[in-house]
């Protein structure tokens, strides 16, 4: 990060890097979207009323991690987004707790425009901590150009706002009106990762071309004490395909950011290892059983 970009997340609480993710890194995402959303052109030429017009709504099925594409679950918990989360977040040991895909596409029925409020009701049980080492930090991951065209996101610097009670996590219009009036969109190419934390104004806003859609990757982290903090609970996902394929193909450090016992940790046993083992046969446990042997 520069130095401005620094000071931008430490008084602002947000900032937008441009051209963070590897472009290769980037194509093979983009590839991987087209598989799971329609396109631009099917959507605008969708009939009203048809199966398509789940897309335009905040209830949308928007995948999950772990996703089938192995491209995104490695843009999730890449280098990239882990090292600039240990970064902003002063903490060694961090934990996802928040990765979904979507899509929005320009046309009725879609309502984008927002009120400006906070994410954090449902990202924390208790109220942000504006000290570092208590912040939990969010993202968008551009997987198309983003724009005022397309309703890039619309943000509000904690200077502004950091009188503001923190129990009005929603700002009406009326009283706010100077605030709504922020120039601070998050306009950015493809591949660019936004940074903000969860006690940081912002609104979406509707599409001003009709021939757009956006596409991007949502995802959260928090410092590993940060056990108030939290959206998606991955055992969840335990059951499924997806899961079983990420894990028999994850690393130490990917596996630790989803709360699995790092090597070393006293949880691993013989008894555990060979259990685990047998529940992810394709996972290289050699990390683990070194680190057991080492300690024992």
């Amino acid at each position: 990060m520069t130095a401005d970009q620094r000071r931008a997340w430490d008084e602002d609480g947000w900032c937008v890097l441009e051209g963070a993710v590897p472009k290769e890194d980037l194509v093979a995402a983009q590839i991987a979207v087209a598989k799971l959303f329609p396109g631009v052109e099917e959507m605008a030429g969708a009939e009203p009323g048809s199966d398509l017009d789940r897309w335009r709504t905040w209830d949308a099925p928007w995948p999950e991690f772990p996703f089938r594409s192995r491209s995104l679950n490695g843009i999730v918990l890449g280098d990239v987004l882990m090292d600039l989360a240990q970064d902003l977040l002063g903490a060694d040991d961090i934990r996802l707790y928040l990765a979904i895909v979507t899509a929005k596409y320009a046309g009725q029925p879609s309502e984008y425009n927002q009120l400006l409020h906070t994410d954090f009701p449902n990202h924390t049980l208790t109220v942000p901590r504006p000290e570092p080492g208590y912040h939990q930090m969010e993202t968008f991951i551009y997987l198309s150009d983003v724009g005022p065209d397309n309703g890039a996101t619309r943000f509000v610097s904690r200077r502004r706002t950091r009188d503001i009670p923190v129990e009005q996590h929603t700002l009406n219009f009326e009283d706010y009106e100077d605030l709504y009036r922020d120039p601070g969109d998050a306009s950015a190419p493809a591949g660019s990762i936004v940074v903000y934390r969860p006690d940081v104004y912002h609104r979406s806003v509707d599409f001003t071309d009709q021939t757009q859609a956006r596409f991007m990757l949502h995802v959260s982290f928090k410092p590993a004490t940060m056990e108030w903090g939290g959206y998606q609970a991955w055992p969840f996902r335990g059951f499924s395909v997806e899961w079983h394929n990420f894990v028999q193909q994850a690393s130490p450090r990917q596996l630790t950011a989803l709360g699995f016992p790092a090597p070393g940790h006293p949880f691993w046993t013989e008894q555990t290892l060979a259990g685990v083992a047998g529940r992810y046969p394709g996972l290289d446990l050699a990390p683990w059983r070194a680190a057991h042997t080492e300690v024992r």
